[in-house]
């Protein structure tokens, strides 16, 4: 035993070693990470370092679903086993180990965006990039299997019970675990989460509807969530498990008064709900240390320039996926200039981009230093949806269907595919995926007809009254602003498109390249005609209620064309009412028809993600959630960033 000790205190020794060198390196905002070092040693002094667990502890347990083991439809993704392996005789109520990784964890992972997120707050922004980064800070309960993505993992959770009324949700968590300040991680986390989502001052908008139907998220105990629905919801148990981000309590109690005094905001609490939390909880851009495998260690790493997260010490997940997320950080940067953009990508000095098909086609296909330094993928994954026009229905000319008809009769999807896309993907007819059976593959896409528009035109009252050659309706004339993001000339050329085809019937309209932040804030706030954006699918379980039914019609809502139809807000209802399958694909299917009679939003294409990534990196697969980075690695001698 005498032996047995002492190796022990040998190898928490070197842990704690580990754990030092870590927190000299990357020093948390608050010293959190300090203090849990000094706690973590007198553990390992007092010979106490377990948590309770001892030598053996108790087996990660798989996930457990009573009653309703499936709660999704088919994919069509394929049905491979979940590719995931727990590490035999792992504690997870221990508050640290930090596994023997195989894999050199030596170098960094740096991406290229056009564009800063304008926040990383995932409970106030619905940025796409934002959700990207986020995804690794802030834990969830349930996790989705890599290869089968409609296969709920447990995560933060270990395991949940479903009750036979299908009414009662209980997840039980996974004990130990510890955010990347230290603070142990509990029910009262998942708790305060829900809270601040649910507080109606909090701008969280795009995210309630999925939660409107939660009767309570109680703890009987630390380690026990309970969530009681008000009705059935086919979605119930990945609702709140999947969607709902677990945020740090004890982080936001520390650190809302010193915003607060930032901010100069007087009157605030900690407490969600209540008076003053949101005005500070509004302004706070960062994510606070999380759960996930990496965390933001500073303000400062979050810039103009680049976005930097770090290695998570206490990440929990080095027991249970021991040769994951092996990059000591990952990196975005941000050059909006295209041919800027690619010099830097010759000169190494960032990993992956996306790049335009046509673009890649035409240019960078044959050139001698990309094709020397990195690999081409080209994929559909689980989150890419489809690009589309919005139009703005709560305001004339776009509050009528035959004008927002008329409008997908002018943008030309053919031509989109085959010269943007190279025909590498197809046209959009529905808001869902083509590979799922609630894809109405019966509806025949608009075509592109101008004769067709300005019949539709001149149905709706839109003629050129007074021969200027513009049309006119009751004194006003037919003109609008279509706004894009800047930085990706994509959108420009679609926005060119289409004001071509609308000249060609006496259209006015104006294309309006905007820098991101102020774009996504026209958008949150409604202050445009027409938008072009591409959707980016949160979960594979898809539900048209948030994006369509009246009630999220609001600023930062789900609704953001604002269409509102009496029948579209029964039919959602109904298919959040419905578990059998088979009844909701059908139901999805009179959606679909609806939808395409009355054109809210002009869908393009669905298309694929065409990508470059430079060569080194070792195990690299596409799989239906993506080209995820948390399994691949380095060698060293390929080491680029230190």
């Amino acid at each position: 035993m005498a032996e047995g000790s002492s190796t022990l205190q040998i190898v928490n020794t070197l842990l704690l070693a580990g754990v030092l060198a870590t927190t000299l390196t990357v020093t948390c905002s608050n010293d959190r990470l300090e203090q849990q070092v000094i706690r973590l040693s007198k553990s390992i002094d007092s010979g106490s370092v377990g948590g309770g667990g001892g030598s053996g502890g108790a087996p990660v347990h798989a996930a457990r679903v009573a009653g309703d083991p499936s709660p999704v439809v088919a994919s069509g993704w394929g049905g491979r086993k979940a590719n995931v392996t727990y590490v035999e005789g792992a504690v997870p109520n221990a508050p640290l180990r930090l596994a023997d990784k195989p894999r050199p964890q030596n170098d960094w992972y740096i991406s290229r965006s056009v564009s800063v997120p304008g926040s990383l707050n995932f409970f106030t922004s619905n940025e796409g990039l934002m959700t990207r980064i986020t995804r690794v800070i802030l834990g969830r309960m349930i996790e989705i299997d890599n290869e089968n993505p409609t296969q709920p993992l447990p995560e933060l959770a270990t395991r949940w019970d479903v009750s036979a009324d299908k009414l009662t949700y209980t997840y039980f968590l996974r004990r130990g675990v510890q955010f990347a300040d230290g603070r142990p991680f509990t029910a009262a986390d998942v708790k305060f989460a829900f809270d601040v989502m649910r507080d109606p001052e909090v701008q969280a908008d795009h995210l309630r509807s999925e939660f409107e139907d939660v009767e309570s998220l109680t703890t009987p105990d630390p380690f026990t969530v309970v969530v009681k629905y008000k009705k059935k919801y086919w979605k119930g148990l990945v609702s709140v498990g999947y969607s709902l981000r677990v945020l740090n309590k004890g982080w936001y109690e520390e650190q809302i008064p010193n915003y607060a005094a930032e901010f100069d905001i007087a009157d605030f609490s900690t407490e969600p709900g209540k008076p003053g939390f949101a005005d500070v909880f509004n302004e706070i851009r960062i994510p606070c240390p999380g759960a996930g495998p990496y965390y933001l260690a500073s303000k400062d790493d979050y810039n103009d320039q680049f976005i930097a997260i770090v290695q998570n010490p206490f990440y929990f997940g080095t027991q249970v996926h021991p040769t994951w997320y092996n990059f000591v950080q990952q990196r975005w940067v941000f050059i909006s200039d295209a041919v800027a953009a690619f010099e830097a990508f010759r000169k190494q000095e960032f990993d992956v981009t996306v790049v335009d098909s046509d673009r890649y086609e035409d240019q960078l296909k044959d050139d001698p230093t990309i094709s020397g330094i990195s690999r081409y993928f080209e994929y559909d994954h689980m989150s890419l949806g489809w690009s589309y026009i919005t139009w703005n229905c709560r305001q004339a000319p776009f509050d009528d269907p035959r004008v927002r008809t008329a409008m997908t009769h002018l943008m030309n999807r053919k031509w989109l595919l085959e010269e943007l896309e190279r025909n590498k993907g197809t046209i959009a007819v529905c808001k869902t995926k083509r590979i799922y059976p609630n894809y109405s593959n019966d509806l025949v896409p608009h075509a592109f007809d101008p004769e067709r528009a300005k019949e539709l035109l001149a149905e709706a009252g839109w003629t050129d009254s007074d021969g200027d050659g513009v049309l006119d309706r009751d004194g006003e004339r037919f003109e609008f602003e279509f706004k894009v993001p800047s930085g990706r000339t994509w959108f420009q050329r679609i926005g060119g498109a289409l004001k071509d085809a609308c000249a060609g019937v006496g259209i006015r309209m104006d294309v309006r390249p905007l820098e991101w932040s102020k774009f996504i804030d026209d958008f949150y706030e409604r202050r445009f005609d027409a938008v072009c954006l591409y959707s980016q699918l949160p979960d594979p379980w898809i539900d048209p209620y948030d994006e369509h039914h009246s009630s999220t019609d609001r600023p930062r809502g789900g609704n953001s064309p604002g269409w509102r139809n009496d029948e579209v807000d029964t039919l959602v209802e109904a298919m959040r009412l419905e578990f059998d399958a088979e009844k909701r694909i059908a139901m999805f299917h009179r959606f679909n028809k609806i939808f395409y009679d009355e054109q809210p939003e002009t869908l393009l294409v669905h298309g694929t993600v065409s990508v470059l990534q430079n060569n080194r990196f070792e195990d690299v697969q596409v799989r239906p959630t993506g080209l995820r980075n948390f399994d691949f690695w380095v060698k060293p001698e390929n080491v680029l960033h230190k």
